[in-house]
């Protein structure tokens, strides 16, 4: 069995409030070109996901063959939770997943 060197998937507590976290989505080339890497969201408690969608990385454009896989920490968990939350996510309710655009750092 091989090892994991990264976390997929995790739990973040931002302003005293649990939420889990998944990465959805690797870089990855679609009929309509390249889509950056995304991160889905969910309060601990609620039912109400974030889809938050990343640049697609640089070179990656230009026809890179050697796709690099982006990095996931915790900061950028934290940063991109605040920034769905100030756009008016509220993870309490009902509804569909709400789909937010970040830049590299989450925000």
């Amino acid at each position: 069995m091989a090892k994991t060197t990264r976390d997929l998937s995790g739990t973040i507590m931002v302003g005293g409030e649990a939420f889990d976290w998944w990465l959805d989505r690797e870089p990855q080339w679609c009929n309509t070109g390249w889509q950056g890497m995304a991160i889905g969201v969910r309060h601990s408690e609620g039912k109400r996901e974030a889809l938050m969608q990343f640049p697609v990385p640089k070179g990656v454009a230009a026809g890179s063959s050697q796709l690099r896989r982006q990095q996931v920490n915790d900061a950028i968990v934290k940063n991109c939770i605040e920034a769905a939350l100030a756009a008016g996510w509220e993870p309490l309710s009902r509804g569909r997943p709400e789909v937010f655009e970040v830049d590299s750092q989450g925000r």
